[in-house]
């Protein structure tokens, strides 16, 4: 049994944890002589949440403006006017930092764990011990798929986990075929929609650029 690292992998979680660090760190930062960065520990804990939301206010507009778009493109006249969407309102930006928070942040922990007056306790209060796993074999890996329609198109959404990527292979009514590499989830097939059919996906995680563990069951969703 071994610990998975202590650093979260989605954003949403990093926010959480460097929040988290942020505050602990001020409790604990003159045990190990580093108050003088404590301020910059906040700074990056405030631009890193700012710039996580502001992606999703963003993805979030883009996803109602194409909505807007294919109405105005494809709605019919007997429709209602329909007013043009309104920008959101955008917090202030906080102070700026330089890039690398999670740099920095790697060695200050490092940097902590290395200093004598440091305790498992100190090291769990500050959210830098991982939890304790179990080792999965490559052989269990399975991918999970979730299809859903965005925009016209379908999007293929999965999960990363321990993988480095995702083999997607799809039958749009002449067999498998090969469809794309996917490194960062989610991923969005492109193919024209030429009439109504009902298109089937399946996937297989990579490691190492090597095919392993099972195939993904069969995803299967309508278009046109």
């Amino acid at each position: 049994m071994g610990k998975s690292h202590y650093l979260p992998r989605t954003d949403q979680e990093r926010v959480v944890w460097l929040n988290n660090f942020s505050a602990k760190f001020a409790v604990y930062a003159a045990t190990f002589g580093m108050a003088s960065e404590v301020a910059g520990v906040a700074k990056d804990a405030a631009m890193f949440a700012y710039t996580v939301a502001m992606v999703e206010t963003s993805t979030t507009t883009k996803e109602q403006w194409v909505d807007f778009k294919n109405l105005m493109r494809n709605g019919t006249p007997t429709q209602l006017a329909v007013p043009v969407i309104a920008p959101p309102p955008l917090p202030a930006a906080p102070a700026a930092v330089q890039a690398g928070i999670f740099t920095r942040a790697g060695q200050q922990v490092q940097r902590i764990k290395n200093n004598p007056n440091y305790t498992e306790a100190i090291g769990k209060d500050l959210g830098i011990i991982g939890s304790e796993q179990l080792a999965i074999s490559s052989v269990e890996m399975k991918p999970v798929l979730k299809l859903v329609m965005k925009g016209g198109q379908v999007e293929i959404q999965w999960v990363k986990g321990d993988a480095d990527a995702l083999y997607i292979e799809t039958d749009k009514g002449t067999g498998w075929q090969f469809l794309a590499v996917d490194t960062v989830p989610h991923y969005t097939d492109t193919t024209r929609i030429a009439a109504a059919s009902s298109w089937k996906y399946r996937a297989m995680y990579l490691v190492n650029d090597e095919k392993v563990g099972q195939w993904s069951d069969v995803a299967s969703i309508a278009v046109g």
